[in-house]
């Protein structure tokens, strides 16, 4: 059953830019509820199936990475003089450090913005309404009652935000477009030194900056404003009304040849081919392309990598625990579902089964993150197993305990 209150329908309270609306859901059968974990059980099948799918993979890229890694520090070269192109280092894993270089000029001729760098960045946000949600429900037998409350601000977004979808459109009503959009611009040729900067690594320089105010010229159009740092399309920049337009410029890799300042310094390790760095393929399988901004040695750059690979892993790590978990879940709730109309031993059910579930996604994940590691590491890998059957040991010696205790 359903009910949609209209402003005129007693369910819906009219509070300032806020109202509530009241619906009503008719709630499934305990067959219905039976049929529903059933279902639950096929999904559980799959989500565990996933889960060690993911947590298998992660631990072979876990130690490729790492193995590419050492293999990369062993071998790379450092360039102490990026000024000549040795040919000796031809097809070698270099390391070098100087400054960014482009000829090219990026700009946006709407704005008179003129930076010497290797991205300029322009971004857009449209002051719009945005619809907020909270809802509540209340059991009430065989129906559930939820109150959705609906509220109502404006605010700067860069996504456009559709109107059409609200609870309440006709006084809340965003443009359908933006008369400017977002873009960024990107230098082709970018050097250190005498050395050409592949596309990836190019694609590395992210540190981006604001265009410093002071560089900002007003534009044209009288409707256009800066303040802030932002150029801002608005009759009335203090007080914006839904449709403005606000633009924020950024810059990242500053060039050599800029009126901003010194050029941006930069450490790379790549793979040198003639005058150019490209990407270098290891042993082990991975492709090494890294660039960081600063002077950066080798050691430093590798570690940094290392870290990020660890950080990698142990998220991997939770997320395929946590499917593991919730496919669990899914296969053991028809046993709540049995047992949730009776109170007490619902709540107590529930916790249990928790509990098992927390359990047995632990045990199945380090099982699996062992079975991974028992390719490269075997020793690692049978003390992570032990470990992991250590709930099911501790289970069977606590059994055989009980029944010692109770015949002598």
């Amino acid at each position: 059953m359903y009910r949609r209150n209209y402003p005129d329908d007693p369910g819906m309270h009219n509070m300032n830019d806020r109202h509530t609306r009241t619906t009503f859901r008719r709630n499934a059968t305990f067959f219905e509820r039976i049929g529903n974990s059933c279902a639950g059980i096929l999904i559980g099948t799959v989500l565990l199936f996933i889960a060690s799918g993911l947590l298998f993979f992660n631990e072979g890229r876990a130690v490729q990475t790492a193995q590419s890694l050492d293999e990369g520090l062993a071998s790379v070269v450092p360039l102490d003089n990026i000024d000549v192109v040795f040919d000796h280092n031809n097809g070698k894993l270099v390391h070098l450090t100087g400054k960014l270089k482009t000829d090219r000029v990026l700009t946006d001729s709407t704005y008179n913005i003129a930076v010497h760098a290797v991205h300029l960045k322009r971004t857009v946000e449209m002051f719009q309404w945005v619809e907020h949600q909270s809802k509540t429900e209340y059991n009430e037998g065989s129906h559930t009652r939820t109150e959705t409350t609906y509220s109502y601000s404006q605010e700067w977004r860069s996504d456009l935000v559709r109107s059409v979808q609200f609870d309440n459109e006709f006084s809340h009503r965003n443009p359908t477009s933006m008369a400017v959009q977002s873009k960024t611009q990107t230098a082709h040729l970018v050097n250190v030194g005498p050395f050409q900067l592949s596309t990836g690594l190019v694609g590395k320089i992210s540190n981006f900056k604001p265009v410093d105010g002071q560089l900002l010229t007003q534009p044209g159009d009288p409707n256009i404003h800066i303040l802030d740092g932002y150029f801002i399309h608005s009759l009335n920049p203090m007080s914006p009304q839904v449709g403005d337009l606000r633009i924020k410029f950024e810059y990242a890799g500053l060039s050599g040849q800029s009126m901003m300042g010194d050029a941006d310094i930069v450490s790379i390790v790549a793979r040198q081919l003639g005058d150019q760095l490209k990407s270098y393929s290891t042993v082990a399988g991975d492709v090494l392309e890294m660039l960081y901004p600063g002077a950066l040695s080798a050691k430093k750059m590798f570690a940094k990598e290392q870290s990020f690979n660890t950080v990698v892993t142990w998220a991997l790590r939770f997320g395929g625990w946590l499917l593991m978990f919730i496919g669990f879940g899914c296969l053991t709730s028809i046993i709540t579902t049995l047992v949730d109309w009776l109170p007490i031993i619902r709540d107590l059910v529930a916790a249990g089964v928790t509990i098992l579930n927390l359990s047995l996604s632990i045990s199945l994940s380090l099982t699996v993150i062992a079975i991974g590691w028992i390719r490269y590491r075997p020793l690692l890998g049978i003390s992570i197993l032990a470990l992991a059957a250590t709930p099911f040991i501790m289970s069977k010696f606590r059994r055989q305990h009980q029944g010692t205790a109770r015949y002598p």
